[in-house]
């Protein structure tokens, strides 16, 4: 599953198009493939899932997705994006990303990024790191 959990919506078009040349280069050889869900809440389609990749801008939203999801073991990646526009962000909210990320960063892998090239780059090396 991927999607965003604050909005970041060109982060997860480019996460989906990273799906695809991984499924390209690899699903023959590796015997995998990954087919990109879109977000959802329904716990009954969370159980069906491998892998979840969430999307963080400048605030959070349905963070008890994650939480359901590293409870039932699922491997989680989370990319919060580097930048912060003052004018743009509400402290609160930003604090409210920064504990998020604490909350989290022991069990899912976390990264922080600048932009779509930086996810393209980022989640493949860590598709390839958990699958190859």
């Amino acid at each position: 599953m991927v999607g965003s959990l604050s909005g970041t919506m060109e982060e997860v078009y480019a996460a989906k198009e990273v799906f695809r040349k991984w499924n390209q280069l690899n699903a023959e050889q590796s015997g995998i493939l990954f087919l990109p869900v879109e977000w959802t809440n329904n716990l009954e389609d969370l159980k069906k899932l491998d892998v979840v990749v969430g999307m963080v801008g400048n605030y959070i939203d349905n963070q008890d997705i994650i939480e359901e999801c590293v409870k039932a073991g699922k491997k989680v990646l989370l990319f919060f994006n580097a930048y912060q526009n003052p004018k743009n962000t509400i402290q609160s909210e930003y604090d409210d990303v920064k504990a998020f990320k604490a909350h989290f960063q022991d069990c899912c892998n976390c990264s922080g990024f600048s932009g779509a090239a930086d996810i393209n780059r980022l989640l493949f090396e860590q598709l390839q790191n958990l699958y190859i």
